[in-house]
């Protein structure tokens, strides 16, 4: 039986799974946030920093269980990277704050308002936080694009123009 590379590059275009990548990163989003707060918690200091290491993580977590080739699954790593950076640099601010006041953060989550959230941006997460969070937002794009041998990037590739050619027959 002779290799067709159609077959293979249309095997490698449905193994895509835009639904396994969508749980990984929120898999991965929670666990690491958790880590993160936990990290903050045990040295009681805030380290922004941690979400460039959630960027790589979650983007790798979507190339393993996404099987990523087209756009929209290292656009998705890149939005969960940047949810991801949000929510952890808050729930430690959130922890830490509690700690601070002897109380814990289930009783400041009762307090929590628009303005809570608005001061939180403006002040804590600020400019800083958005320069960490642009950066694992284009880690985790970097990360999860699938590389792919030789073979299937031309087998791949055989496959977009066959299927560009009968669109534009059609």
């Amino acid at each position: 039986m002779a290799f067709d590379p159609i077959k293979a590059g249309r095997y490698l275009h449905e193994e895509q799974s835009y639904r396994h990548g969508l749980y990984s990163a929120l898999i991965t989003v929670i666990i690491l946030n958790i880590l993160w707060i936990l990290i903050s918690m045990f040295f009681d200091r805030f380290f922004p920093w941690i979400s460039i290491i959630q960027g790589v993580l979650i983007g790798k977590s979507v190339r393993k269980y996404g099987h990523g080739l087209d756009w929209y699954l290292p656009t998705m790593a890149a939005v969960f990277a940047i949810i991801a950076s949000m929510t952890g640099s808050f729930f430690s601010a959130l922890n830490l704050t509690g700690r601070e006041f002897n109380t814990g953060a289930w009783a400041l989550l009762d307090e929590i308002t628009w303005h809570t959230l608005s001061t939180f941006m403006v002040n804590e997460f600020g400019i800083v936080g958005c320069i960490y969070a642009c950066c694992a937002a284009l880690l985790a794009t970097y990360y999860a694009k699938r590389q792919l041998n030789r073979d299937q990037s031309i087998a791949f590739r055989k496959y977009q123009e066959r299927k560009r050619l009968s669109e534009k027959n059609n």
